[in-house]
């Protein structure tokens, strides 16, 4: 019989045995292994808590500051006027500023100081989409609320005039009735003079 004819099958039988010591693969392997991906052990998700604060968009800004109280809507004021101080072209702080000046939920409201940095913004190129948005809305509000009370004013003016001929009115009419009781008086007090003319 010739060797060579029995390697082969030797050599199937051998790894065939080798195969058959190693450790059976368990089915939930595969899934504790996307577990632990999926929840990190507790140390590791503190520290990702850590590293990634939560900035609040704008809209949550808003939110939140219209429900503050006055001496923590000027302490915000003041950190964000501080931070444009040192960046004079960050788009976001500004942004903030003109919130806090021109939101209807504002104490710190200030149509006067809103209504600059509005129109600055509003010409700037480099907003987010939800920055453009909202300086969109508080720029056209602060229009209307420019109209609004430049129409309360002419009204107040006009009532103010209205009022003021009305009390001239009523003095004339005032004098003409105390000349006219003054008239009568004379001719009560002087029969003669009527019954001559």
């Amino acid at each position: 019989m010739n060797p060579t004819l029995f390697i082969p099958p030797m050599l199937v039988g051998l790894l065939l045995s080798a195969c058959a010591h190693q450790p059976k693969p368990t089915v939930s392997a595969p899934a504790a292994s996307t577990e632990q991906v999926q929840n990190p052990p507790p140390h590791i998700a503190a520290h990702k808590e850590n590293t990634s604060e939560h900035t609040p968009g704008l809209l949550e800004f808003i939110s939140n500051f219209s429900e503050l109280p006055l001496d923590a809507q000027k302490k915000e004021l003041a950190q964000t006027l501080q931070k444009i101080s040192i960046h004079h072209d960050e788009l976001h702080q500004k942004t903030k500023a003109a919130i806090i000046y021109a939101v209807p939920g504002s104490k710190l409201r200030d149509p006067l100081k809103a209504q600059p940095l509005l129109e600055e913004l509003a010409r700037e190129k480099r907003l987010s989409k939800e920055e453009n948005a909202i300086v969109a809305i508080l720029r056209e509000h602060a229009a209307e609320t420019g109209k609004l009370n430049q129409r309360i004013r002419e009204e107040q003016r006009r009532s103010e005039e209205s009022q003021q001929k009305t009390n001239s009115l009523q003095q004339k009419l005032d004098e003409l009735k105390k000349i006219e009781r003054t008239m009568m008086q004379k001719s009560l007090k002087d029969p003669n003079r009527s019954s001559s003319k």
